[in-house]
């Protein structure tokens, strides 16, 4: 069967792309995203693991991603070359959350390969897949994959590029990955994953390689300001108390800023706590001195200063994300949120000061305790937010996860969930725009991020099956069981 030829829309995007590479080399690795092309350049270590595989004078890596459903098998083609997927040396699939499982299938599958590692033949590349979602269990990714990425990337991704050039076969190459990599786990050689690797400060920042109109992240380059974290928010992966290595490491400001482009009309400073960064205002101000665009990846209303948000301002900020993580103050300190009524408020005054018109919130319905008073109190606080600002909320429903100190709470039942969203629409009395996620799809999350390797085989029935929610229920019950 022929590659299915790229479209006019996929020439423009190039065109339209600044940072493309474009390079010859012995070894060809195709890096896919289970998303359209503008979510996955979206995405830092996407980016991060585009450049990092080019630089590897050996290899050649371009990027493929998620079209309109009914892709035939065998047909999907690289963005750059428009080189089949399938006739990559190896595959890399970058994984963020739970329902991206099915589009790993998909990707799979559209590149002429079965999805699941043990089926494919010893002359198929090597697959290896990595991403966020090796933060709640490795093992969501084992049946998909031929080598997995555990967490950090950045000592794992390099032994698995010096390995591929050497010229072996795909068993020989498997088997000189098996142990003594931190982070590389070869799930046909053994059952339980290796200890994530520790990527030291020295190797930091983690930064983009392209830019684009097309981005959701629009003509935004990507760079790391801090990883990790030093909160302990008790419902998040990346808290101190998770059992991970916890440790906070801002980048050096001049690191940070070398990493920039001449070119790049603005800076996306990204990380899990970018406010705690203790040169953040610094950093921020000389992006925008700079003529450049600045944008942070998330903003702790207690870290939020009248100068910082004025540099913000001043490179283009109209809308100020913040995020409550609770209804109540009393939930809020039951999961350690460190995050108060006040801290809200002063930050909407800020923002309104700086020159911003909108204040986008997100919060949580769902936490175990959670009643009535609670919503309400979050009604009032929604109302004393700055009158200047157009205030938009964006709720989710509480999703256990696991390696997080609230890993074994039960979630709400989805009707709870839905009535309780309910209320609080009814509470605001029009005075925010309530934007929440679906309870059912928040109920799938939490199923599949428990479900380790039986999540895979789920995400493959219901990839078969259509891909719809009731594809997805059915394939969890065949393999999880469970009904809500």
């Amino acid at each position: 069967m022929s590659p299915k030829p790229h479209t006019k829309d996929d020439r423009d995007l190039l065109a339209r792309e600044a940072g493309t590479i474009r390079k010859e080399a012995p070894v060809r690795v195709a890096l896919g995203y289970p998303a359209p092309y503008g979510v996955a350049v979206s995405s830092l270590g996407f980016q991060w693991a585009y450049r990092t595989m080019n630089e590897h004078p050996l290899v050649a890596c371009e990027r493929f991603f998620l079209g309109p459903r009914g892709g035939r098998s065998g047909a999907l083609t690289t963005l750059e070359r428009r080189s089949p997927v399938g006739s990559a040396s190896a595959v890399a699939i970058s994984v963020s959350c739970e329902t991206e499982l099915m589009g790993a299938v998909r990707l799979l599958r559209e590149s002429g390969l079965e999805p699941l590692a043990a089926q494919r033949a010893p002359r198929d590349p090597i697959v290896i897949a990595g991403g966020p979602l090796t933060y709640l269990d490795p093992r969501l990714l084992a049946p998909l994959a031929d080598v997995v990425v555990v967490r950090e990337g950045e000592a794992a991704l390099a032994a698995f590029l010096e390995a591929l050039p050497r010229g072996a076969g795909k068993e020989e190459t498997l088997g000189a990955l098996c142990g003594g990599v931190p982070g590389l786990w070869v799930p046909a050689s053994s059952e339980t994953p290796p200890a994530a690797a520790d990527t030291p400060v020295d190797l930091l920042p983690a930064r983009a390689t392209t830019w684009s109109p097309d981005a959701e992240l629009k003509d935004l380059f990507l760079v790391e300001a801090a990883r990790g974290c030093p909160r302990g928010c008790a419902f998040c992966l990346l808290s101190r108390r998770a059992g991970l290595p916890g440790r906070f490491r801002p980048v050096p400001i001049d690191r940070i800023l070398s990493a920039v482009p001449e070119d790049a009309p603005g800076v996306g400073l990204v990380g899990a706590a970018v406010t705690d960064h203790p040169e953040i205002e610094e950093a921020v101000r000389l992006v925008v001195e700079s003529g450049k665009r600045a944008s942070l990846s998330s903003i702790r209303a207690d870290r939020l200063t009248p100068r910082l948000a004025g540099y913000l301002a001043e490179g283009g900020a109209r809308t100020l994300t913040l995020a409550a993580d609770g209804s109540s103050q009393r939930l809020r300190d039951s999961v350690s949120k460190g995050i108060s009524e006040k801290h809200l408020v002063d930050a909407s005054t800020i923002a309104a000061s700086a020159g911003m018109r909108g204040v986008k919130l997100y919060s949580m319905v769902g936490l175990p305790g959670e009643e009535h008073r609670d919503l309400e109190e979050f009604a009032r606080t929604v109302g004393l937010l700055d009158r200047r600002l157009k205030i938009s909320i964006a709720v989710q429903a509480f999703v256990p996860k696991p390696g997080t100190p609230m890993s074994e709470e039960p979630m709400a039942d989805v009707k709870v969930i839905r009535k309780r969203l309910e209320i609080l629409r009814k509470l605001l009395r029009g005075r925010a725009r309530l934007v929440p996620t679906s309870a059912r799809w928040s109920w799938l999350d939490w199923k599949l991020s428990h479900g380790g390797e039986a999540s895979a085989l789920a995400a493959i029935d219901a990839e078969t099956e259509g891909g719809t929610y009731g594809a997805w229920k059915r394939a969890v019950s065949r393999h999880l069981g469970g009904e809500r």
